[in-house]
């Protein structure tokens, strides 16, 4: 990942900056190893000691002591994230150029298509149309008024009396939600992710390519939403669809999206999704 020096160092110490002034770096770039940044993207926090920054920068300074060598600096994540997950795509792309032959399953893993060997079939042989999944519950973003009871309102969250995070005082951490609906009947996998597309928790078979999901659920969210904005048809609060006959139901629960998708011909537990949905809403308090 090659990045101006510069545009990661508005954050940093104010005798750094100069150092980087006096060493005429203004121009110069980060050049960020992948495993490194991937690594410190896994503890959630990136940052490295000037001294090994200085070893990245291209060109080189002239080789030189500083002062500040041991100083932890920290580089945006708001920055460094999405550049990582668009990098990772485009290795990948070049790692894998491969001819599509019919056979190989598609982004949604090739599940039995209605009419296809090994899809759905009736007791006589006969291949059954795929059956249109019921929805009829979504996530509310403000408190539902007093008496009403969506669907799913009596899934109760499990308590474990820890205080700490947002996401523990509404008695759910990320990988509690997606382990807890990977339960659910109906339910094939279950994953959460962040907008730039990064994982945050999955419960998916070992044959999917989660980071490939993850990356999809804002890209497709956002799309939707943009439309639904130029329509004036309000915010977009979930999407369901359907590929094949699998059906797909994403979440956006504040900065964060919440995807399960079911099993082929088999409707999804809308409503104890949209309840494991509102536990990630740390701003009900």
């Amino acid at each position: 990942m090659i990045i101006p020096l510069m545009s990661l160092a508005e954050g940093w110490g104010e005798a750094v900056r100069y150092e980087i002034v006096q060493l005429n770096l203004i121009d110069a770039k980060l050049a960020l190893p992948l495993d490194a940044v991937e690594q410190a993207l896994k503890r959630g926090r990136v940052a490295f000691p000037w001294n090994v920054l200085r070893s990245w920068i291209r060109p080189a300074p002239l080789p030189t002591v500083s002062a500040h060598d041991n100083t932890l600096l920290e580089l945006p994540l708001k920055f460094i994230a999405p550049l990582f997950v668009n990098r990772k795509k485009e290795a990948a792309k070049a790692q894998q150029k491969v001819a599509i032959d019919a056979n190989i399953p598609n982004l949604f893993f090739g599940f039995p298509q209605p009419g296809a060997p090994g899809g759905p079939e009736a007791a006589d042989g006969t291949p059954l149309a795929a059956s249109k999944p019921a929805d009829t519950n979504y996530f509310a973003w403000s408190e539902p008024a007093e008496g009403a009871k969506p669907e799913g309102a009596g899934f109760k969250p499990a308590t474990n009396g820890m205080p700490g995070t947002g996401f523990v005082t509404r008695c759910a951490t990320p990988n509690e939600v997606v382990s807890r609906a990977a339960t659910l009947d109906g339910v094939a996998g279950a994953l959460i992710a962040l907008p730039d597309g990064l994982m945050v928790a999955s419960r998916l078979a070992p044959d999917l390519n989660g980071d490939t999901l993850a990356a999809f659920l804002p890209h497709i969210f956002g799309k939707v939403s943009q439309c639904t904005k130029e329509l004036r048809m309000g915010e977009l609060n979930n999407l369901n669809f359907t590929v094949g006959n699998v059906p797909w139901k994403i979440f956006r629960v504040n900065a964060i999206f919440f995807a399960a998708f079911g099993h082929p011909g088999q409707p999804l537990p809308t409503g104890h999704l949209a309840a494991l949905a509102a536990e990630l809403d740390r701003k009900k308090q």
